[in-house]
């Protein structure tokens, strides 16, 4: 109970802070073991209001599906809450959002967050180039950062797609050690 009221506090200072913006908040369960978080909503999810959907969220049910991973188990959020249109968000907007990304998670309490993409990277604080850290994981103290790459440039590129896959293959051995660290 504690943990929704903190979750609405997030997004009530979220919508006081952009109160210009159509802010889309993150979706799933409180207590989800793992989070996904992406760089911000496209054209669909600002159409449906989820920080996730269309064919992004299809090919990544897919791949989850293929891994072993109940996404209606999980939670999704964006490290920008909004729909950007054209634009691609400046480095002090996306700082901006920050705070109120780490509380959500800290709220939700996973076990395992999977950034997708470079900006859901960079606003979790790995400053490092995807490129070079993908397929690793990083122990952010109450979680394992898990960094691979965004649905949408999987279904672009066969061979990130393929990495896409492997990533997402890994996260059941990963949560299952990430529970054992916590026993």
């Amino acid at each position: 109970m504690a943990e929704t009221q903190n979750l609405q506090h997030v997004h009530t200072a979220l919508k006081k802070k952009f109160s210009n913006r159509k802010l889309i908040f993150g979706r799933g369960s409180i207590g989800s073991k793992i989070v996904f978080v992406t760089d911000h909503p496209g054209a669909d999810g600002a159409k449906e209001g989820k920080p996730l959907a269309g064919n992004n969220q299809k090919l990544l049910n897919k791949l989850l599906r293929s891994a072993g991973i109940d996404s209606k188990k999980a939670y999704f959020t964006n490290v920008i809450k909004y729909h950007p249109q054209e634009k691609k968000p400046t480095p002090k907007e996306i700082k901006s959002y920050v705070p109120f990304l780490k509380e959500e998670i800290r709220t939700v309490g996973p076990k395992v967050v999977v950034t997708l993409g470079d900006v859901a990277l960079n606003g979790i604080g790995l400053r490092q180039p995807l490129h070079n850290v993908h397929g690793r994981t990083f122990n952010f103290g109450s979680y394992t950062l898990v960094p691979t790459f965004h649905p949408e440039l999987a279904a672009k590129d066969p061979e990130v797609h393929t990495l896409l896959a492997v990533d997402l293959a890994k996260l059941r051995k990963i949560l299952a050690e990430s529970e054992k660290v916590a026993e």
